[in-house]
């Protein structure tokens, strides 16, 4: 790599070096041309320069010495150029390689009536030698002088115009692809930030939903086992215990399959559980809440959901746990109304609804559970209504069943 690096520079050189080359040796040849253009340069009958021809060639040959800096100072080589078409009659190649480069770096209008004026003086120069050549003692001579000079400043305004105008519009069009690489990259970019955000909250609601239900049980239970100790009630005590290391149990074993997914599989996290396993896992969750004091009278009737896609299953037994959750929390007489409804053409309804406590004896809430619960079902496409009148709490979901597998 560092060799490489050494040699560019060299390479540039002498590329450099060979165009500056090429360009002096054309332009020695186009000088020589334009001498021979006028009996007051070149004798013609001894076809040999005159003392006008020598000094005009010489100054001619100098102002070629400015080529070496068309890219640095294009403007000197316009100027040079102007001179010697305008001044000394010689030719415009010096003019016309000046602006070249000029007119590829064009960006304001001055700079445009500059290219012009110099595209003008190009033409004025062709008429200059026109009306020397007519002088010429030899009408052969003359014909030969004139289609030779249209000749030469037509190629001289087409490769002017050709090649910055081609060089403009590659430089466009790489400008171009840098910024739509640029907007690619930001893309991406934005893509990956998106993806990673999702995934940060679908983790959030995964942990939340997967925990917060243990947890917030065993913190109840804890509850309940500094009352029967304080009473001195041993055989409450007893179930309280083995109830309290059941919800610890449970919490360590959601904890550690939401790691061993992550870890092994490099699953998105939005499907961090296992694969839900049909009505069997409503089942564990309303044994569950059941054994935690909750009073859950429910009226299931879905059809065909043991085959349902497993984003649907994860979402209902999401919202069921968020749901039963709450009415622990918060219901005062431990009781909840559960309906759930449902098939693959109207979609499943479900329904919770129990009576809120004045004052929970839980402190741990945050709000965040019903506002994962409103995102998951709107990931499905689906709906979330809550509403609280009487003191009563009710929770309202839809969640389509044909949206279940984005």
């Amino acid at each position: 790599m560092l060799i490489q690096n050494r040699r560019n520079p060299v390479l540039r050189l002498l590329a450099t070096s060979g165009i500056v080359v090429v360009m002096m040796v054309t332009g020695l040849f186009v000088l020589a041309t334009a001498v021979m253009t006028s009996p007051s340069t070149l004798d013609p009958h001894t076809e040999e320069l005159t003392d006008l021809g020598a000094v005009t060639g010489g100054l001619g040959m100098l102002l070629l010495l400015t080529l070496p800096w068309y890219r640095r100072a294009p403007l000197v080589l316009i100027i040079a150029g102007t001179v010697g078409a305008i001044i000394l009659q010689t030719d415009p190649f010096v003019l016309a390689v000046g602006l070249t480069v000029w007119i590829v770096r064009c960006r304001k209008r001055w700079q445009w009536v500059v290219a012009g004026a110099g595209l003008g003086v190009i033409l004025i120069n062709a008429g200059l030698h026109f009306y020397r050549l007519s002088a010429w003692p030899d009408e052969d001579y003359q014909q030969v002088g004139r289609v030779l000079v249209a000749s030469l400043t037509v190629l001289c305004l087409i490769l002017v115009l050709g090649i910055s105008l081609w060089a403009r519009q590659r430089h466009s069009a790489q400008q171009a692809e840098a910024q739509a690489q640029s907007a690619q990259h930001s893309s991406e970019q934005l893509s990956d930030e998106l993806a990673r955000r999702r995934e940060r909250e679908d983790l959030a609601r995964e942990v939340h939903d997967t925990l917060a239900g243990r947890l917030s049980g065993l913190s109840l239970q804890v509850g309940s086992l500094e009352q029967s100790a304080q009473r001195g009630e041993d055989g409450q005590l007893d179930d309280a215990l083995r109830t309290t290391r059941r919800y610890a149990d449970q919490a360590l074993a959601d904890l550690r399959t939401l790691l061993t997914s992550l870890r092994e599989t490099g699953a998105p996290s939005s499907t961090p559980a296992q694969t839900p396993a049909g009505i069997p896992d409503l089942e564990i969750m309303l044994d569950d809440a059941k054994a935690s004091g909750l009073d859950v009278r429910t009226h299931i009737l879905l059809d065909g959901y043991s085959s349902a896609p497993p984003a649907l299953q994860r979402t209902i037994l999401r919202i069921t746990q968020e749901a039963l959750t709450n009415a622990l929390r918060y219901s005062n007489d431990r009781v909840v109304q559960m309906g759930i409804t449902g098939d693959p053409q109207r979609g499943v309804h479900l329904r919770f609804s129990n009576q809120i406590a004045a004052a929970s004896e839980f402190s741990g809430g945050s709000g965040t559970g019903l506002v994962g619960l409103r995102e998951r079902a709107e990931l499905l496409g689906g709906s979330v209504e809550i509403q609280t009148e009487g003191g009563e709490f009710t929770l309202t979901v839809f969640l389509p069943w044909s949206e279940a597998d984005r």
